[in-house]
């Protein structure tokens, strides 16, 4: 028996290492998302992404919305460096939506690449930055107004 075992992962080594690519993606995919800390705000329907919108708007803040999938790795790796800019942004509401439990927000929104980010200002969308690059995102919030800054410093100005 083991000797068959052996006879075809030398046979199909590709095959092999494809189903145990799969296994590790399921498996992956089962694991809770770290939580990073930050200000962000999870959104799970699309009723709370108005309400987020809505809210965003009245405090005249922009909305920055980070549609993400647990088994994707640029997403993990945007997660820790998103709460932390979350934390850097005075008039900035920092959201995240995975695509895989909020399938109704990820379509309304035309994701169709993650890690997919979209600026919001109310229920307008400003613009849209897919991929992770850390400055790419730097720039998508600053063209639209986004400062660096406490909220208490905001509350001086």
């Amino acid at each position: 028996m083991l000797d068959a075992i052996f006879d075809f992962v030398y046979r199909n080594p590709f095959l092999v290492l494809a189903i145990c690519f799969f296994l590790y993606r399921s498996y992956q995919s089962r694991q809770p998302w770290p939580d990073y800390g930050g200000k962000v705000v999870s959104v799970h329907s699309l009723d709370e992404l108005k309400t987020l919108q809505t809210q965003s708007a009245a405090e005249s803040k922009l909305l920055l919305v980070d549609c993400y999938a647990t088994w994707c790795p640029p997403c993990k790796a945007a997660a820790p460096v998103y709460a932390r800019m979350s934390e850097e942004y005075a008039n900035c509401v920092f959201s995240k939506v995975d695509v895989d439990k909020a399938g109704e927000v990820s379509s309304h929104l035309g994701v169709t690449s993650m890690p997919t980010f979209k600026i919001f200002r109310g229920p307008r969308e400003l613009g849209t930055c897919q991929g992770w690059q850390e400055s790419a995102v730097r720039r998508l919030l600053d063209a639209h107004g986004a400062r660096l800054g406490s909220a208490a410093e905001t509350k001086t100005d």
